[in-house]
């Protein structure tokens, strides 16, 4: 088989790299290992700008018909006294509030509208097995699938199949991972009586912290923090030693969750660390989302970050392959671009991780100050969320500002039509 463009990982940046290709005009195959999407997963809470992006590509009516739930707020609080209260309400864009979306819901969503295109195919339950090599350059991939195997000739292979790469790995990149001095208990309990599930809550004690992130229908999605390496010593003292910990952080919490957290099959381990690249890329290959830039599961902002990957990425390799320059100048101009923001992210949440994880008495006093002083100067907040949240609207309005005004779209540097629809053409639908 040959094509354009080959992306190993049908994960949400996958597809919609995948779709935006498509929509160019672009022939692409988006391999995926698994064969079906019914299975749980994290990276559900979507941004404010990534909201905005699935009403780009057409599937926020489906989406929103299946159901969601947004969160309208967000509360630290330690030892229920609350630090640090931020709400979304008063956000001056169309796409206010980060919405959590089941990620198969996502995935077929994103994969039906894919399917309306001839030039790009989805192979699902299919699992890239190798990197296929001409000349020092990487020109496609080897994949086994439904007890076959098979190869597939690209002009380029993109790497998007998250935190634990196997392109990575293949492609012998050299990287730096970090890990954090925490792991994490996922588990989903439903919403208690009386609590809003539109309000994500941090509760603190001491170096121990809950995050309960509001989870479609009625759940909350929720985190607890163990010590690196310490999930084997806890299964062994039992499932008691789980409500242990919970209690001790919040007791009313702690007991509504031994009510409907049943045994350790029900609570999944998330190994908390970063990965750091030089390069994202070589001749022939290009990673992005996690596979490149691994951060932290606070907040949710991989998955964000991997989708604005894939906006900012179609129309540069859908505008090289029309002008035959795909290669390591095209790799490093995207990076260039990416990095940036992927750094702001990662420096918010290292910072975060340290507060979090505060374990001497003058560490949580200093805790309590940042966030204190972060509850009352909201313009900090305003200039935080503008770069994480709603950077892509921001930009939107301020390109909506300039081509109101001719003379002004001169000189903000916008022009109606894109590159790539005047040399490649876009196809719209």
């Amino acid at each position: 088989m040959k094509t354009d463009i080959c992306i190993v990982g049908g994960g949400p940046a996958g597809a919609v790299l995948a779709l935006q290709l498509a929509r160019l005009d672009v022939d692409v195959t988006l391999l995926e290992s698994a064969q079906s999407y019914e299975r749980s997963f994290r990276g559900e809470s979507m941004q404010p700008d990534t909201v905005g992006i699935f009403h780009e590509l057409g599937i926020a009516e489906t989406l929103l018909a299946h159901g969601c739930v947004e969160t309208y707020r967000m509360e630290i609080s330690e030892r229920r006294r609350l630090l640090l209260a931020i709400d979304y309400s008063d956000a001056p864009y169309r796409h206010k509030f980060v919405m959590d979306i089941p990620q198969p819901v996502l995935l077929e969503a994103l994969q039906a509208r894919i399917a309306d295109h001839a030039n790009a195919r989805v192979l699902r339950g299919a699992a890239c097995t190798g990197l296929l090599e001409r000349d020092g350059r990487v020109s496609g991939v080897s994949y086994r699938g439904h007890g076959k195997s098979g190869e597939i000739e690209s002009r380029v292979v993109i790497g998007a199949d998250g935190r634990y790469s196997r392109v990575r790995e293949m492609s012998k990149l050299p990287y730096t991972k970090l890990p954090m001095n925490r792991d994490v208990l996922w588990f989903k309990v439903p919403v208690p009586e009386g609590w809003s599930n539109h309000t994500a809550h941090i509760m603190l004690k001491g170096a121990r912290h809950l995050i309960l992130l509001p989870t479609y229908p009625d759940l909350f999605r929720a985190g607890v923090n163990i010590a690196k390496n310490s999930f084997a010593g806890q299964k062994r003292q039992g499932i008691d030693a789980f409500y242990t910990l919970v209690d001790g952080i919040d007791p009313e919490f702690g007991s509504h969750v031994r009510r409907h957290v049943a045994n350790w099959r029900d609570i999944h381990l998330l190994d908390i660390f970063t990965i750091n690249m030089p390069s994202w890329s070589r001749d022939g290959l290009l990673l992005i989302g996690d596979a490149a830039h691994t951060v932290t599961p606070l907040l949710g902002q991989g998955v964000n970050l991997a989708i604005q990957d894939s906006m900012e990425l179609a129309p540069m390799l859908a505008n090289a392959l029309c002008q035959d320059r795909l290669g390591s100048v095209l790799f490093a101009e995207f990076q260039a671009k990416r990095q940036p923001d992927i750094e702001f992210v990662m420096k918010v949440q290292m910072r975060q991780e340290r507060l979090l994880c505060a374990e001497s008495s003058w560490a949580q006093f200093v805790r309590r100050t940042n966030y204190a002083a972060l509850h009352r100067l909201r313009f900090v907040q305003k200039r935080i969320s503008d770069r994480i949240a709603y950077k892509r609207q921001r930009a939107m309005l301020h390109f909506d500002e300039c081509t109101n005004n001719s003379g002004m779209a001169l000189e903000c540097g916008f022009t109606q039509t894109s590159t790539v629809e005047k040399q490649c053409g876009v196809n719209r639908s």
